[in-house]
């Protein structure tokens, strides 16, 4: 459908910055605020007792959600105004009944909806949101202009190691069949076991709490904001900050400034409780459903499906048209699932390191300007002596691993390719060689107990597959150690950051005919040193991951090629009937999307089905069990009164 229920990603980044208001609902009437929209008709058991309860959502309260995050509905992801208003309707409806949900097993727990610890959270959590909008203020009255990048993106240049969102498992059920299922590695969890509270007299911080009828700590951030304004420039930001809630909600009858000023504390901290609860509220649910907390709305078959959709597009794209197969498979950025039989060319996968020539250093241009004016004869001697010369000068400039900008060290190249080297003859990177390993009897029965046999009862045949299972395995860690090691070299060592810390690697093919192709951002590099590399480490077919070329030399610098696999189809014998089973699941856990980082198919479809669908995953089952436990059901368990705000848009 074209219209997803965002609420819950909402429900946790909700803006707590002062609002940029807009002015499409023109009245003042009260009455008109106060129009009920919808009701939410509430009856659920609670030590033994039916209680029925009823809640209602005014004109006033959606307009209000609309102003904080509904229009951006309309401005980010192209909403009509009437989808906007629903959605953000929709949005309110299931906070609601979230939040409904914690308040009820609080009571049936009989504990306190927050503890002291969370109450001293929530409190500082709405004083820092309020003090961030008046430094925002502050800022524009001196005139500074923020930073927009922001603090959390990565850094440019370095290794950002893959962390898994989420792992699967198996299990034998009651049947004793072999279950798969997917859980996140992280744990839901809230702040309610770690944070430190605080204290005033020996009352927690509590936003809520109230002494001889006045909200004490509510008044500390009154006082703590008020001092600020002894300085005239604090008190001028103070004063915009106040303009603009005015401007914001200019159908709030407002007496004075204070009564703005906690009007919008109050703002603010019930998006941050409402935003608390909503945590607590997928905390509960994900222990109450599996005893634990790490519950995710992704199951075996989502990922199984939409693999299986994503080679099936391939399928049908490539199968008739090698054309686009080869632009897609050369592309700096399309991961291509499914390689058509017709096609005749072999790719594979190549970790590439370019060391550029530096400013200043004279270049095979330079000599060939010489030897186009006369000055030098490109047959002399001394021709390839300066030649030799200036490549023998090119160097790596290794940067940091923490920050990717330049340390001031640096390294020939022709050292960094025997350091390579020497690292990937190193016993650690040696490969298993079948027959070595199948021809050592006591290799074989360790290999054999390690995989529950013994070699009693097992044919020779069945020896043989279970040494090269075991063969293979190895092997394959061995690669993605190579390439784990090589790492360091790609990224700190490099110039080109064309394929860092992407879900794809440079690809290369050599035809049928023996014609190397190269993809676009190393094309203009092309030169007869550069085809008969990639032709060797190719080996028609026999290249081994972390098998290095020479140095290259082009016109640009010198590069240092290391081989990363043949590109293969993940499945084989894909037709248009191509389809997944459980047990398929293992292989996209342990198949690299990129060898030179350890993100998986399964993590790839993973993180793409969580961000899409996690919203829907989550509030289709989420909410309908809530819909059934809380409310009334059907009819009368949720009502809108469509007539009441269709004026809206």
């Amino acid at each position: 459908m074209k219209k997803k229920l965002f609420s819950l990603v909402l429900c946790l980044l909700m803006c707590m910055t002062v609002l940029t208001g807009c002015n499409l609902f023109g009245t003042d009437l009260e009455t008109y605020y106060n129009t009920v929209v919808a009701t939410i008709n509430y009856s659920y058991e609670l030590n033994g007792e039916t209680i029925e309860e009823s809640e209602n959502v005014t004109k006033r309260e959606l307009i209000t959600a609309y102003k904080s995050y509904g229009q951006d509905y309309v401005k980010n992801y192209g909403y009509t105004q009437q989808e906007a208003i629903e959605t953000t309707l929709d949005t309110i409806l299931n906070r609601k009944l979230m939040i409904k949900d914690v308040e009820v097993d609080a009571k049936r727990n009989n504990e306190a909806l927050f503890n002291e610890r969370e109450t001293s959270y929530l409190w500082q959590s709405t004083y820092d949101a309020f003090y961030d909008n008046l430094l925002t203020y502050y800022n524009e009255v001196l005139g500074i202009e923020e930073d927009e990048e922001s603090t959390d993106e990565e850094v440019t240049g370095v290794y950002n190691r893959y962390n898994p969102n989420a792992t699967y498992y198996t299990y034998t059920d009651s049947e004793g069949r072999l279950q798969y299922e997917v859980k996140k590695t992280t744990s839901v969890a809230t702040v309610s076991g770690e944070y430190t509270p605080m204290y005033l007299d020996d009352v927690a911080y509590d936003y809520e709490y109230q002494k001889d009828g006045v909200y004490i700590f509510k008044e500390l951030i009154y006082d703590t904001i008020k001092a600020y304004t002894t300085d005239t420039q604090w008190q001028s930001a103070l004063n915009r900050y106040i303009s603009t809630v005015r401007d914001n909600y200019s159908y709030v009858d407002f007496e004075d400034d204070d009564e703005v000023f906690y009007f919008e504390l109050d703002r603010i901290y019930d998006i941050v409780r409402d935003n608390y609860c909503i945590e607590k509220y997928e905390e509960i649910y994900n222990r109450q459903a599996e005893n634990g907390s790490d519950l995710t709305g992704v199951r075996i078959r989502n990922i199984l499906e939409y693999y299986q959709g994503e080679v099936l597009s391939d399928y049908y794209t490539y199968v008739n048209d090698l054309t686009t197969f080869e632009t897609d498979m050369l592309s700096t950025s399309t991961n291509v699932q499914y390689i058509p039989s017709s096609n005749t060319t072999n790719y594979f996968y190549v970790g590439v390191i370019e060391l550029n020539f530096k400013t200043g250093q004279e270049t095979p241009a330079d000599l060939e300007e010489e030897v186009n004016s006369g000055k030098i004869d490109a047959g002399d001697e001394n021709y390839q002596t300066r030649l030799n010369a200036i490549y023998n000068a090119v160097y790596a400039d290794i940067k940091s691993e923490t920050t990717g900008q330049s340390t001031g060290n640096r390294i020939s190249a022709q050292s960094l390719l025997d350091e390579i080297k020497d690292l990937m003859d190193n016993e650690e990177y040696k490969y298993l060689d079948y027959n070595t390993v199948i021809n050592n009897s006591q290799k074989v029965d360790e290999i054999l107990a390690d995989y529950g046999y013994s070699r009693e009862g097992l044919t020779n045949s069945e020896i043989e597959e279970i040494v090269q299972k075991y063969v293979d395995a190895e092997n394959q860690e061995t690669e993605y150690a190579r390439a784990d090691a090589f790492i360091k070299y790609y990224y700190y060592y490099n110039d080109d950051t064309t394929f860092q810390n992407s879900d794809k690697t440079s690809v290369f093919g050599i035809s049928s005919t023996g014609e190397v192709i190269y993809n676009d951002t190393f094309s203009d590099a092309q030169n007869d040193a550069f085809d008969e590399a990639l032709t060797k480490l190719y080996n028609n077919g026999k290249g081994k991951i972390g098998d290095l070329s020479d140095l290259i030399r082009t016109d640009d610098g010198i590069y240092i090629l290391f081989y990363a696999g043949e590109v293969e189809t993940l499945f084989q014998g894909i037709s248009y009937n191509f389809s997944l089973a459980n047990d398929d699941i293992a292989k996209l856990g342990s198949t690299r999307v990129n060898i030179f980082n350890n993100k998986t198919y399964f993590d790839l479809v993973y993180d793409a089905i969580y961000e899409d669908n996690n919203f829907d995953n989550f509030e289709t089952e989420n909410l309908n069990y809530l819909f059934k436990t809380l409310t009334k059901g059907g009819d009368e368990g949720i009502i809108t009164y469509y007539d009441e705000y269709k004026d809206l848009f």
